[in-house]
């Protein structure tokens, strides 16, 4: 669906390329497509993976250099992953607000907010799937990891369990946002 999804608005960008003239409105909402993009990539593909290698490298624990290594793998997935994520939750959402308060509705402009939206239920529907692998692998991850510092509440490894719900919050706000959006943008 996402190659669908994307293959769809270069070919409808081309065809209002040479149909119309292109407004800063549907300039705008590209990059906002960009920004859902990058989010769908983030709860498909990037955290997942991380977790994964996470789940597999905690299936080794015996040793406390072991468990350092583990705390500083998910230290630096909370740091380069879930901050990028949420970075680019926070440019999506000034993406939109920006939409808002500019668009000029006709339908071309239309079609690619909803373009927009389409990503955000992708973003949705994979952030999911991404915490219920989070529950499945998290008593493992906690035994794997159990040490004073992960123990405490706040620790790396609780940002980093919680990374999913908070995501999930985040784009369900942006979904409304994006719905605001489509309205405006409809003629």
């Amino acid at each position: 669906m996402r190659l669908a999804t994307s293959f769809t608005v270069i070919l409808f960008w081309s065809a209002t390329l040479s149909a119309q003239t292109i407004t800063p409105s549907q300039t705008r909402l590209v990059g906002c497509f960009g920004e859902a993009f990058t989010l769908v990539e983030h709860v498909w593909r990037i955290a997942p993976a991380h977790l994964t290698k996470l789940a597999a490298e905690a299936k080794d624990s015996r040793s406390d250099a072991r468990k350092a290594f583990l705390d500083g793998f998910v230290s630096g997935a909370v740091a380069a992953d879930e901050d990028a994520a949420m970075a680019v939750a926070r440019n999506l959402d000034g993406c939109l607000d920006t939409a808002l308060q500019n668009t000029d509705p006709d339908q071309t402009t239309a079609i690619l907010a909803s373009s927009v939206r389409i990503e955000l239920d992708s973003a949705i529907e994979d952030v999911g799937d991404y915490i219920a692998a989070v529950h499945r692998n998290e008593v493992a991850l906690r035994s794997a990891l159990r040490t004073p510092a992960s123990d405490a509440r706040g620790s790396n490894l609780d940002v980093y369990l919680t990374f999913g719900a908070r995501m999930r919050d985040r784009l369900k706000e942006l979904r409304q946002k994006v719905d605001a959006v489509v309205t405006a943008a409809t003629p």
